[in-house]
């Protein structure tokens, strides 16, 4: 039997949008980027076999999707690399999707990725999150409608996960988001701001807009997170990151990610500054990452098979199985 071959690129959620009138639902903005990816193999099987990790929870998708479409039938997985769970990275949903995509594929469905996500309850908070994995780039929904949105190649983050006990997902998270003040926000249209200013190509306007954003969603979220971040000493990484030249940075979700825009010739020496930095406030890890143009891409036997018409692209991996 043919094996499929999975991969999604990770991504950076930078925070929710007020619609532009009171009644307006909430949006949010993300972006794709190369590192971590998830990497997973998949073929027919006549049960659900997974390996590799989080097979616990690979299995889980699988079960519920194949029992719901197609009965009595089942899949092998493997599972080649991984994105760390609850990090702040979008995990979640790029398993999710991996696996209903790649079944849909495998016994012909032809189900709509959108109608994947509903049936997982994907999405739901974050649009935005959902449109990296299906396009790349950066995304922005407010009011109901997204953007995709391609930027510069030479536009880079770096990604600080500072090495903390992090236990804000599962109910913490759910509750949270049931008492979000979806009120308009109108001191200021960051949606504007910040999707002009990449569509211009202006870094520095595109920093001013995510550090905006970032306050923002902070402030929303105070009471739930304790504070504008989870952890307190986010608040200081993203200091030290925005004083050694970032154009602008955030909490990536929940975190304990963060995040830092600035271009690739100044990528190094900023990874270098914030690895030092964590070195001496818990540890943690540092890296580069290029933002993804692409979102996931499904391919069988060397021929690429993508749902949608979305490819994906040669990526590096942090984390691996």
């Amino acid at each position: 039997m043919a094996w499929l071959n999975i991969r999604a690129p990770a991504r950076l959620h930078l925070g929710f949008i007020q619609g532009s009138d009171t009644a307006a639902r909430t949006g949010s903005a993300a972006v794709a980027i190369s590192e971590p990816e998830l990497r997973l193999r998949m073929r027919k099987s006549d049960e659900v076999r997974v390996t590799g990790a989080y097979s616990d929870e690979f299995f889980s998708l699988a079960v519920e999707f194949l029992e719901e479409f197609v009965p009595d039938r089942g899949v092998e997985i493997l599972v080649e690399s991984s994105i760390k769970r609850h990090i702040g990275l979008g995990s979640g949903t790029r398993m999710a999707l991996s696996v209903g995509m790649g079944i849909s594929r495998l016994y012909d469905l032809s189900l709509n990725p959108y109608h994947i996500a509903e049936f997982f309850g994907r999405g739901r908070n974050s649009k935005a999150g959902l449109e990296t994995l299906l396009e790349g780039g950066f995304a922005v929904s407010a009011d109901g409608d997204s953007v995709s949105l391609t930027p510069p190649e030479n536009w880079v983050f770096v990604v600080a996960i500072p090495d903390v006990k992090h236990d804000f997902f599962g109910e913490r998270e759910i509750r949270a988001m049931e008492g979000l003040d979806h009120r308009a926000d109108t001191k200021k249209d960051i949606t504007g701001s910040l999707v002009n200013a990449i569509k211009d190509g202006d870094i520095s306007a595109v920093g001013e807009a995510l550090n905006m954003l970032d306050d923002v969603t902070g402030e929303r979220f105070r009471e739930v997170q304790n504070g504008k971040y989870t952890k307190s000493l986010m608040e200081k990484v993203l200091s030290h990151g925005k004083d050694m030249g970032a154009y602008g940075g955030g909490q990536s979700s929940w975190g304990p990610a963060v995040y830092f825009l600035t271009l690739s010739e100044k990528a190094e020496e900023l990874k270098r500054r914030m690895r030092f930095f964590l070195d001496r406030n818990g540890g943690g890890i540092v890296y580069v990452s290029e933002i993804s143009e692409k979102g996931i891409s499904i391919d069988t036997e060397g021929e690429n098979m993508h749902m949608e018409q979305r490819t994906g692209e040669e990526n590096r991996i942090l984390y691996k199985s």
